[in-house]
Formats: structure tokens, sequence, C-alpha cells
């Protein structure tokens, strides 16, 4: 595909990344929050105080979503192929006033709890019918209940609200198209195409069905982004191919034009993502039936990643045997680039553990990360993911404070599995809890669950479990620093007999203040998980059993599994703030270990080694996300990266993802940030620009770098 690989990204393309990125609020305003911002509260606000009338809760709050896309004021940028983003001007002074009249009336609109969104939708419904298709389903749907029988009324309020929604989201869609066709009457020359262009565009979708590639990018974009959360696109190699196909074949489209609008596709992201977050997809791997997917599309999303170097989309890579040199050769050029995109997945061993966790072969094959690392089938899922986050090594900690002098090695690990139980019995019931009062009290936008699989059919929505696939995705945090310090207790206190176990818990309530001896041997003298040491794998195994058993031993209120994941995002820095000293070297408050690596610093052999310690604990079982940061100095040559993925495909893992950079370079960075602007470093399951992120974040990335290769 060097015909792809060979564009050039345009002047517009260039311009508008760095107009977003300079502009845009969400850019420029890193603490703002998409789903928090102020000025789409106030018109939720609004619309709840207005939908009094509302028979039920849900119908209220399908009015109150509908009265904010409905007034929502269109934003477009110049130049913009493609258009859609949240309005995040300040408040006029009137404005602020209504706003601060508003509080006690928000207090009373029904709390939104858990997870709504991290799912990746079928867009093949929207695409192929356009809302106003939908609009006919949900009437047809609603003409075949028999209204006589009462059992009927919940579907039938179901219909409604997806039903009011789409309403209002046609509303928006059609005021874009006015105010794009005014700014096409106002303009001239060049900017007066472009208008013309996009008003084309605008005007048909995603009100009508898509009829071309660019009126598919449109359709999916404006859809996603009105619903002021965080989704996956999922495969977008394979559901936009057909279009695609059409318009280079019609002669409508060049592959230059295609990938210009790929191009402007991601860098909606900026104006439409906040920090911290991440807007998923996934490329290549198979698709439903099995069959390899490796196509003109996803060579043109890999070169767009080139084009654009934003953290956003975050864009996984899946490899499986029958992926061509070729291709993985040109994914190894992007990492080698610095562009901290794509992760890469071993597509089959993540289908394998699916298929054993009771998902079918359609949902194994179109899987997708649904946002940082988390694994969602496709359009199927009710998923929560993240549900919630668990400090492992702090429920260590617990049990480790119940043991005295005379507990045996045996007798702390089992301290510590009786504590597992106890305290994710406790976690799972609230999460739990939270899904009985969504399935009360719907708190999302209801048109998501059309675009989800069987929710339309029987009429429920995916949080009311219409789903097909309901499982809940806890994300444990410090796992790899339960198991160095279970490492570390085995071999200073029972192994070489340094101190005991009432003298280590002293010198950690003192944070090793005054132990400092004691401290250089825990983390220069002692065999450390992450170096292919075989007693500290077995160990590392150990927990992740005990992980996976204790949750075995849960089902939600939905009846599914509940499944874990071992990831950071960027709570691995939070969750170290609150955590005391441990036994694995780390001090009171430091960050916990980040993803499912090994703990920073002890992973002294280079990444072939560090993997071979990971693929150990067999982290594909991890549905819920797993992330591994591989470390490699600037300078390495693609090919080796290649390899390292080849021999990564031979073992049981199930993510990998790259830093190439070297740590003087980060110190640089971070004394001179002017000078960086566009360093990218992935963090847990994201990216993210270096000289972006808070200083104790920095520190932990450039802590991480100590032993690159």
């Amino acid at each position: 595909m060097n015909n792809i690989i060979s564009i050039e990204a345009t002047s517009r393309v260039k311009e508008l990344r760095e107009y977003y990125l300079k502009n845009a609020p969400l850019s420029v305003n890193r603490d703002l929050l998409v789903w928090k911002c102020h000025r789409s509260l106030f018109l939720y606000s609004e619309g709840w105080k207005k939908s009094s009338d509302a028979l039920t809760v849900r119908m209220r709050r399908a009015k109150s979503e509908a009265f904010l896309l409905a007034n929502t004021r269109p934003i477009i940028v110049r130049g913009e192929l493609l258009t859609g983003q949240p309005d995040l001007r300040d408040f006029s002074e009137e404005e602020a006033k209504l706003f601060n009249a508003q509080e006690g009336e928000r207090k009373c609109i029904p709390m939104r709890v858990g997870r709504f969104d991290h799912l990746a939708m079928d867009y093949n419904l929207l695409l192929k019918n356009g809302i106003n298709g939908m609009l006919k389903l949900l009437q047809d749907k609603i003409d075949e209940l028999n209204l006589n029988d009462g059992s009927c009324v919940e579907k039938y309020e179901y219909y409604k609200c997806c039903t009011i929604e789409l309403e209002g989201l046609k509303i928006l869609c059609e005021n874009y198209a006015k105010e794009v066709h005014r700014l096409y009457e106002q303009s001239e020359g060049k900017e007066k195409e472009d208008y013309k262009k996009l008003y084309d565009v605008v005007k048909n979708v995603p009100i009508n069905p898509a009829r071309t590639f660019h009126e598919a990018l449109q359709s999916i974009h404006m859809y996603t982004w009105s619903m002021y959360g965080i989704f996956s696109y999922g495969k977008p190699d394979t559901y936009l191919l057909p279009y695609y196909k059409h318009d280079i074949d019609e002669g409508i489209i060049s592959i230059e034009e295609a990938q210009e609008l790929i191009d402007c596709f991601y860098l909606l992201n900026i104006a439409n993502m906040s920090a911290w977050a991440a807007q998923g997809m996934m490329l290549s791997g198979r698709d439903k039936d099995g069959n390899k997917v490796e196509n003109e599309l996803t060579w043109h999303f890999l070169k767009a990643i080139e084009h654009t170097h934003i953290p956003d989309p975050n864009i996984g890579f899946c490899v499986t045997e029958e992926t061509s040199d070729e291709i993985l050769d040109y994914v190894s050029k992007i990492i080698v680039g610095g562009h901290c995109q794509p992760q890469v997945w071993n597509s089959d061993e993540v289908s394998r553990s699916m298929l054993k966790n009771g998902f079918d072969s359609e949902a194994a094959n179109m899987f997708t990360l649904s946002t940082c690392v988390e694994t969602t089938p496709i359009g199927r899922s009710g998923i929560s993911i993240t549900s919630p986050y668990i400090n492992l090594l702090k429920v260590f900690l617990d049990a480790f404070e119940k043991c005295d002098n005379s507990y045996s090695f045996e007798d702390i690990f089992n301290a510590f599995k009786q504590e597992v139980e106890s305290y994710f019995k406790e976690v799972i019931l609230i999460e739990n809890i939270k899904q009985l009062e969504r399935r009360r009290n719907l708190t999302d936008p209801i048109r998501i669950s059309l675009l989800v699989h069987s929710c339309l059919e029987k009429g429920m929505s995916h949080d009311c479990g219409g789903a097909d696939y309901n499982q809940l995705e806890p994300n444990i945090l410090g796992m790899q620093n339960t198991t160095e310090s279970l490492n570390v207790i085995k071999q200073i206190i029972f192994d070489k007999k340094l101190v005991t176990i009432e003298e280590f818990k002293v010198i950690l309530s003192k944070n090793y203040e005054g132990y400092e001896e004691l401290l250089n041997t825990i983390r220069k003298k002692t065999t450390h998980f992450g170096t292919g040491d075989e007693v500290s794998n077995k160990i590392a195994k150990r927990v992740a059993d005990t992980v996976i058993e204790t949750c075995d031993k849960i089902t939600t209120i939905r009846g599914a599994k509940v499944i874990p994941g071992a990831f950071s995002y960027r709570d691995h820095e939070y969750h170290g703030k609150i955590t005391g000293a441990s036994p694995d070297g780390r001090k009171s408050g430091d960050p916990l270990n980040d993803g499912s690596c090994p703990v920073q610093g002890y992973d002294t052999l280079g990444p072939t080694v560090s993997l071979s310690s990971t693929v150990s604990w067999e982290p594909s079982r991890f549905l819920g996300g797993i992330s591994v940061n591989v470390k490699i100095n600037s300078g390495i040559q693609p090919e080796k990266i290649s390899a390292i993925i080849r021999g990564y495909l031979k073992t049981k893992g199930s993510q990998l993802q790259f830093n190439i950079v070297d740590q003087e370079t980060l110190l640089k960075a971070q004394k001179n940030p002017e000078n960086y602007e566009n360093l990218l470093v992935r963090i847990g399951g994201y990216s993210d620009f270096f000289v972006k992120i808070p200083t104790s974040l920095q520190n932990e990335i450039i802590s991480r770098a100590a032993n690159n290769i």
C-alpha cells in the first residue's frame, strides 16, 4: 500500500490541527469535562424544568436530553470537512444568573450513577437508515404493540423515549445544516466551496442514510459526540469499507481525499475529548466470520496517526498470525516515530479468552477496546467497565496489618485471599446496587441502546439488561505491587530472615525513615518480578488467580459474570497518594505500578524478559483490560519492534503499548516544556502530551524510563 503511505498531510489538516490544539476549549482548559460542561448542564436542567408533565422519570430524562440537543448552538470551524462539537463558551452575565438560579432545581434531578458510556455501538443501523429510518422503525415497533396488554407498556415507554431523543437530535442536525448554509452564503472563493461541500453532507446525514464515505464519517461523528460521553468507534475498517470502495470505484473520491477526510475525523477528537479521556477504535484483526481484516482503510487509518500526531482517538491494532509483514512493519515504523499509537493486541488470544468466558464467536472476533484497553464486543455490550477501581495493594496491606510473627508465608497469603474475598464482595455489591438504580431510573441517553443489538427487539435499554452481554469489569490497581510485596516478604522475612513480620510493619509505618539500608536491600539486592525469576512469576500467577477466582464467585444483578481488568488509566498515581508504604520498597504516596507491568524500575533486563514475566500470570484472562507498557529509548529500528510483537503473539499476552522515549528527553521536556509541546507519552491505557500532564505524573513516567534499552 505504498500509494497510501506516500500521501502527505494537506495544509488543511495541518491548519486544523494547530487551530484545535490552540483554541478548542477541551485542549486549552484541561480541567473541563465534556459531560460536566456547564452549558450542557444548563440546557439539560432547563429541559428537566420544562418537562414536568412527563409521565415517567425516563420520559422526563428523554425530554431533557431532547431539549439539550435542540437548543445546542452549532459550533463550526472554518475549513472543516466534518463538523460537530459541544458548545463550551463561557456564560454571558445573564446566562450565569439563570444557571445559578437553577441550582436548587438541579439538586432535584435524580443523580447519574455508574458507567453510562465506554462501549462500542454498531453504526450500521444508523448508516443504513438515518434518523428518519430509525424513527420509522420505532413507530413500527409501537404499532406492533397491543397496548391493551399491560405487559407491553414498558416497551412502549422505551420506544417513545428513543423517539423523543432522536427528534431532538434531528433538530440539532437541522440547526447545523442551517448554520453551514448561512456561512456558505456569507463566504467567497475557496471558503465558499468548502462550506458548500460541507452543507451538501450535513443537510443529508445523519437524518437520512449515508450515501458516500464522507457522509458516513459525518453521520457516525454527529451521532457520537452529541451523547457527551466516551465511546469506541469499533472497527471502522470493516463497516466503512463498502462506502470507501464504492466512492473510489465510482470516481467520487480519490485516495488523497479519503485520507484527508480520515485525518479530519481524527482531529475532531481534540474538540470533543477532554484530557484524561480516550475515544477508542480498533483496526485489523478479524471480521465477524473470522476472516482477516487488512484492507485499504486499515492503511488509511494508520496513516492518519502520522498526519495528526494526537492522543485521540486511542487506536488499537489487532495482530494475528495471518497479519502481513508489510503492515506490521508499517505499524512498527509508526510506533518508532513517537506517536504512542497504535496499541498492539494479540487478536486470537483475546478471542480465545472471550470464548472461554461465554461470548459467541462473532462477539469474540468483533471486539474492541472500549476507550482505553477494556475489552468489549461491538454493538452488543451492556458491560460496565472499571466498575469499580480496586486498589489491590491497599487490600493486601490491610491483610498484612493483621498478621503477626507466628504467620508463615502461606498464612500471609491466605490472609490476603480472605481480605480479597471480603472486600470484593462489598464493592461489587455496591456496583450491583448502582445497576439496580440504573434499571429503575435510566440515567444514560437512551438512544445509545438503539445501536446495541437486541435492545430494539426486546424494547429494553442496555442499561436495563437489553444487550447480549452484561458483564461487570472491575479494574485492579497495584496488582504487581502486591506481587512484589509478597515476593520481598518471602525473601527478606522468610529466606534471609533480615526482619520479622512485626518489625517490618513498624518499618512500613515509619515510611522506611531510618531504615535506608533495608530499603536499598529491597530495591537493589532482591530478585524482582519482571526479571524472569520463576519464584516471583509463580507468586504473580497466584495473585492473579486469587483475583480471577474471587470474581468467578460473584454474579451481577443481570446474572452476568464479573471479569476483572488490571490496567491503570491514570489512577495508579491517585491511589498511590492515598496508600501507605508497601513491602515492595514503595514509599507512602508514591504511584502504584503503571498498568499491568512490573513495578517501575524493577524490570532491568529489557522488554523481552519483562514480557516473559508478565505473561506468566496469563493476562488475557483479564478482559476488563490490561496495559503492558514497553519502554524503549529513541533510535530503535522498526524491525526490532516487529520482532517483539511477533514473539509476543506466541504467548498468552493480549496487549502491548510502547513508549519510545529516553529519560534524558523527558527531563529536558520537564525543564523546557515550550520546546516539547508535541511530545506524546503512554500513561495507562491512553496517551497524552507530556508537557500537559501534572508534574507528579510526569515524574512517574520519567521513573519508568530509568531502565529503557
